[in-house]
This record gives C-alpha cells, sequence and structure tokens, in this order.
C-alpha cells in the first residue's frame, strides 16, 4: 500500500475549500483508510486548515482518487501549504499499523475561471 502523487490544490468557494487528486496502490479487497490535512499560514501567523477522510474496498493496483478539504476555521489563499496524512490497509479482520506520510509542500491556486481562454 502506498500513497504518492498528491496534487497542488485550488480554491473552491474563494478558499472555503480546497481539490486536489492523489494516487493510491492497494491490495484487492483490502480496506482502504486515507487522512489527509491540508495547512497553510494566510496572514498574520494565522493558519488556515482543513481535513480529508476517505475509505474504501480496494479493487486492486493503483487509482487516481480526488480529495477536498473544507477550511475549519478560516479560508485558503493562493500560495504554498503543506499536505500531511495517513493511510492505513486492513485485510479481513487485521490492520496494520498504517504509514504517516511525509511532509510535502503544494501551491494552491484559484481555478482559471475561463479554461477556454
Amino acid at each position: 500500500m502506498e500513497i504518492y502523487d498528491i496534487s497542488d490544490a485550488t480554491r473552491i468557494a474563494e478558499g472555503a475549500a480546497v481539490q486536489g487528486t492523489y494516487t493510491v496502490t492497494c491490495t484487492a479487497g483490502s480496506n482502504v483508510f486515507v487522512s489527509l490535512n491540508v495547512t497553510q499560514r494566510v496572514s498574520e501567523g494565522r493558519i488556515a486548515n482543513g481535513s480529508y477522510f476517505k475509505q474504501w474496498v480496494c479493487e486492486g493496483g493503483e487509482v487516481e482518487l480526488d480529495y477536498q478539504a473544507v477550511a475549519f476555521n478560516m479560508a485558503f489563499d493562493e500560495g504554498p501549504a503543506v499536505i500531511s496524512g495517513f493511510i492505513q490497509e486492513c485485510e479481513t479482520e487485521f490492520c496494520g499499523t498504517g504509514t504517516n506520510l511525509p511532509l510535502q509542500v503544494i501551491q494552491i491556486s484559484d481555478e482559471d475561471p475561463d479554461p477556454a481562454a
């Protein structure tokens, strides 16, 4: 089990949330739990943060999934942020200890309002 290729994020609703993608490899038939946390210093040392959780039964191999993290206390701004997280894979009645993801710097940007331009 592995999580990788965590993308930069796009602001939703003027920073009320952010969204992006990530890729997971896992064993067919296992239950997978992913938790991601996005944290960003926004202004005067204040922190915007949000979390994402997903649990599913793996079909095996590699899958790309979307993440969406809703801001808890302050809106996200454009600019750098840190994403961290945890992944765990459970086989029938046994759950491994899981893996903490290393901190990763991502960029948050506004969605292009007119992608055809």
